[in-house]
């Protein structure tokens, strides 16, 4: 079981750094398009600018409301978690 677990945390520590030298060596790249995270499933919208890009909306609502928002929608999700479980458990 001990070579399972080692074999296990080798593999896993070989393709973190697997992924950063990828990253940091800018593979994968095609070369002379620079696109940003998500950009490219846009871009062949017609004037996708005018719908995209983050200067054309504007947030009224404060940041610490939806951080509020987003931590009860996770405690939320994990009372009923807890309800199903056991409720069918």
């Amino acid at each position: 079981m001990k070579i399972v677990c080692a074999a296990g945390v080798i593999i896993f520590l070989a393709a973190v750094l697997i992924a950063i030298y990828i990253m940091a060596k800018g593979m994968g790249h095609v070369p002379g398009i620079d696109f940003g995270p998500g950009q490219y499933y846009y871009t062949d919208i017609p004037g996708w600018q005018k719908y995209f890009l983050p200067d054309h909306y504007e947030n009224h609502v404060p940041m610490a409301v939806l951080i509020g928002l987003f931590f009860a929608w996770g405690y939320l999700m994990y009372r009923l978690w807890v309800f199903v479980d056991k409720k069918w458990n």
